[in-house]
């Protein structure tokens, strides 16, 4: 954890450096977190040339209503048509309900040397939190000793995310972007139910690794 917070600290520099400097400030939304069912807002201010902070918000009304259709998240990760995940004490769960909402903050160094520069690479860095929801039937596989019975729960989990993509001019008044972020919880992901888990703001992941993948296009607006 220390190790992050280092990381984190050193990467936000530019912003103690060249937060006298003002540019323009944006308001944008995640398009490719409407197919899971997640509606998301984010605000950006251009601090300097190098650096954009950002802070993005949304809430997640049920995943697993959406994940056969979130295409995005299948592309990265595998989505299998089973709701069913084991542990290693052979419990499933049968989900009902997998919601929640999430605060991330943070922002992108901007490859570039000066603000006329509109299109550009950026690397990203983002303190991320979700408070998630999870509804379930929950069977023990082996020995089978009881029928299938409904549990719920709803926690907090705190992460990191890391960013890279392109940002580019879209009109006068619009830009858009596209990232591939990873993420990594670091408190309470090993409470979520089985292995295979969705949190709001990090995406879907399957029941191998420990890194939440999600493909992010951004279409924001010049205030």
């Amino acid at each position: 954890m220390k190790k992050f917070l280092v990381i984190f600290s050193l990467f936000f520099s530019p912003v103690i450096i060249f937060s006298q400097v003002q540019k323009a400030k944006y308001l944008g939304v995640n398009i490719l977190q409407l197919p899971a069912l997640t509606i998301n807002s984010n605000y950006s201010r251009d601090l300097s040339p190098l650096f954009t902070a950002v802070v993005d918000a949304g809430y997640t009304i049920n995943y697993q209503k959406a994940i056969n259709i979130d295409l995005p998240g299948m592309l990265l990760t595998a989505h299998e048509k089973s709701d069913g995940n084991e542990k290693i004490e052979l419990i499933e769960y049968d989900y009902h309900n997998r919601a929640g909402v999430y605060l991330k903050a943070g922002g992108y160094l901007n490859l570039r040397k000066n603000i006329e520069r509109q299109n550009f690479l950026h690397l990203g860095l983002f303190s991320n939190t979700a408070l998630v929801y999870e509804k379930a039937d929950e069977k023990v596989m082996y020995p089978v000793t009881e029928e299938p019975y409904e549990v719920r729960h709803a926690l907090i989990v705190t992460g990191f995310s890391f960013a890279g993509g392109y940002e580019f001019v879209v009109s006068k008044r619009f830009k858009s972007q596209v990232d591939l972020q990873y993420s990594l919880p670091v408190i309470n992901q090993q409470k979520l139910y089985g292995f295979r888990n969705f949190i709001p703001g990090m995406g879907f992941k399957d029941n191998s690794g420990h890194w939440f993948p999600m493909l992010i296009w951004n279409l924001k607006y010049r205030l």
